[in-house]
């Protein structure tokens, strides 16, 4: 037997429409790493039976859970977007030549038809190719830092492992986002000397949902009260003392923006865009500290709010698809 290696090893999503029932993947994502793993639960008799030991076990649920990381790409994390939040508006064109396209994601409200997107994720690990059926997005991590690509990581809850194929799909060949392509505002004021930053998005999803007549298989889960925080870190300066004293010590909201630009063309003129926007935030931390003689540097520790007229979170993404990642 040859060796396997991770190298050439394949991940593939594609979104489903019912729960427990899978579909062919229409995404293939170049993934850095992956801990996909069925999970069974045991329950165990605990009868005095004059055994030693474990007696008589049985399987009393299934489920899976994992996570896979990712470079970011233009073309390969829209639907993921909309799966992590669940809620997506029209396709809007933007500028003269009307082929690029705005994507806006929010995170889904409750309610009796509102469902967190399916997925069914495919992993070929070359001895077997597995399928993880109806994952849903438990939480997303964006992150990037000085000489690096800006990164995400999935971390998933669903239904069932079964054994699968990999589709026909081809890996995105677009320019990946970089540290270097962002740029981020807290109140409207440019944070230059940011030094890495990261954002998660907490879903929060139900977990262990078994019902008497679900048999051994979760009930479809959904996301509960959402945790959304972004970390920023700067080197020292007026500007980040300014926050501090205005916005973290007064108790009052911060509005951030973090916006990616590749310098790849989506089209003449237009460019493959993301942008994050978070209108209320309340800064938790902000403490610039002395650890030697090194340039000073501050965290910005924030965690995202609402109100009638403002979302959590919004994230926007700019790109060649025409149509919605939801429809």
């Amino acid at each position: 037997m040859g060796a396997i290696s991770g190298q050439d090893a394949v991940l593939q999503v594609g979104k489903e429409t019912a729960w427990g029932d899978a579909v062919a993947p229409t995404v293939q994502v170049g993934f850095t790493s992956e801990s996909l793993k069925y999970v069974q639960n045991y329950i165990e008799e605990d009868v005095m039976v004059g055994l030693k030991t474990t007696g008589r076990m049985d399987i009393s649920g299934k489920k899976v859970e994992g996570d896979f990381s990712m470079i970011v790409k233009p073309d390969n994390i829209g639907l993921l977007l909309a799966a992590a939040l669940g809620n997506e508006s029209s396709a809007n064109g933007v500028g003269a030549t009307s082929t690029v396209y705005e994507h806006s994601f929010s995170c889904l409200a409750s309610g009796t038809s509102n469902s967190l997107p399916k997925l069914t994720i495919v992993v070929d690990r070359h001895v077997a190719v597995k399928g993880y059926k109806s994952c849903k997005i438990n939480q997303l991590t964006l992150e990037a830092a000085v000489n690096d690509y800006l990164r995400a990581t999935f971390s998933v809850r669903g239904h069932s492992e079964a054994t699968d194929t990999k589709e026909s799909l081809s890996y995105s060949t677009k320019r990946a986002f970089q540290f270097i392509d962002g740029n981020i505002t807290v109140d409207g004021s440019n944070y230059a000397d940011i030094t890495n930053f990261r954002l998660t998005v907490n879903n929060n999803l139900e977990d262990d949902l078994f019902t008497m007549d679900s048999s051994t298989y979760m009930q479809e889960i959904e996301p509960q009260k959402r945790e959304i925080t972004i970390e920023l870190e700067a080197l020292y300066s007026s500007s980040t003392n300014t926050t501090r004293e205005d916005n973290f010590l007064a108790g009052a909201t911060a509005a951030i923006n973090i916006i990616f630009t590749s310098t790849e063309e989506a089209a003449e003129s237009e460019y493959y865009k993301l942008t994050i926007k978070i209108p209320l935030a309340y800064i938790t931390d902000a403490s610039p500290n002395v650890g030697g003689p090194e340039r000073i540097k501050q965290t910005l520790t924030c965690k995202a709010s609402e109100n009638a007229s403002n979302e959590p979170i919004t994230v926007v993404l700019q790109d060649l698809q025409a149509t919605r990642y939801l429809a």
